[in-house]
């Protein structure tokens, strides 16, 4: 019986002993990917909170029909030294996505502007912009 419990013992100090090498040997040096914030048309004048490092992820959807296409502008930071835009992209029916990662303290504006765009000519669109923003605080 003491044998038993001594062996026990024995393998769980082995395995506590290995799994620290084998995180490390993982991509990233077993660190987890940084945190992200998904966002989306729902989230329009809502702040939001986020830390340094951590990314923020936009997908807004546009809406297309036989005469138009109601389209996301590339979103954009209001001060590009808190949010880092990493990535951005239109797509033709509309949409628009970006990736933002915080950089520093502070607190700025996530923007886009949703507007109409004829897909016919002679076709008549609203002259109406549509504001999308966001609030967002980047801590330590």
């Amino acid at each position: 019986m003491k044998t038993a419990r001594l062996t026990v013992a024995a393998l769980a100090a082995a395995l506590a002993l290995t799994a620290t090498p084998l995180a490390s040997a993982m991509p990233g040096g077993g660190h987890a990917k940084p945190k992200h914030l998904d966002l989306g048309n729902k989230d329009n004048r809502q702040s939001f909170t986020v830390h340094k490092g951590e990314e923020i992820d936009i997908h807004l959807s546009g809406e297309q029909n036989e005469s138009s296409t109601w389209e996301w502008s590339t979103p954009t930071a209001a001060d590009d030294k808190l949010l880092h835009r990493d990535t951005a992209r239109m797509l033709p029916n509309g949409d628009a996505t970006a990736v933002f990662h915080a950089r520093a303290d502070g607190t700025t504006t996530l923007d886009s502007q949703f507007r109409c765009r004829s897909r016919s000519s002679g076709q008549v669109c609203s002259h109406a912009v549509v504001q999308w923003q966001v609030t967002v605080k980047v801590r330590k």
